[in-house]
């Protein structure tokens, strides 16, 4: 892998869905880590031309639909954690819902990076050998804050921030 798409926080809005899945396409991510908060099944169908791994966000109540959703498209959605190995990296997907516990992976020293959502800000930071990456929301009305998403090198490991 050289290029993994991150996005969260799409509370339904399919038209950036899309401009997202352009944006994947471009940038050559075949896999797309989403950081919760699809919020309804249907929209799931989008992201249909990637590999999509998911984690359950603080507005995804229909839990069984998206799992269903994921199972329909091949994609992976473990629940409100999923660790990864990806290169021989240790990744870390959570939403974000309680900071105490984002606080307690990124402090563990366990993960190289830790992929989270929910505050809607982008967020591109190290601690000790941890990179904490959030890109953002790809719906981008909340908050007034604009849709972004981001890009994962997996040769340098560095994130890539764009505007939807």
């Amino acid at each position: 892998m050289s290029k993994i798409g991150l996005i969260s926080d799409t509370h339904d809005n399919i038209e950036n869905i899309e401009k997202s899945m352009r944006v994947f396409k471009e940038q050559e991510a075949c896999t797309v880590i989403h950081a919760g908060d699809f919020v309804s099944p249907s929209t799931i169908q989008a992201f249909h031309e990637v590999k999509l791994i998911g984690v359950y966000g603080n507005n995804d109540v229909d839990k069984d639909g998206i799992k269903d959703a994921f199972n329909l498209l091949g994609g992976t959605i473990t629940g409100d954690i999923s660790e990864l190995n990806v290169d021989g990296s240790d990744i870390v997907v959570y939403h974000g819902t309680q900071q105490e516990v984002s606080e307690s992976m990124i402090h563990s020293g366990k993960y190289n990076i830790v992929v989270c959502g929910h505050t809607h800000r982008i967020q591109n930071s190290m601690v000790g050998k941890t990179s904490v990456i959030n890109p953002g929301t790809a719906n981008g009305w909340f908050f007034g804050f604009g849709a972004t998403l981001a890009i994962l090198d997996t040769q340098s490991w560095s994130a890539e921030f764009i505007r939807l």
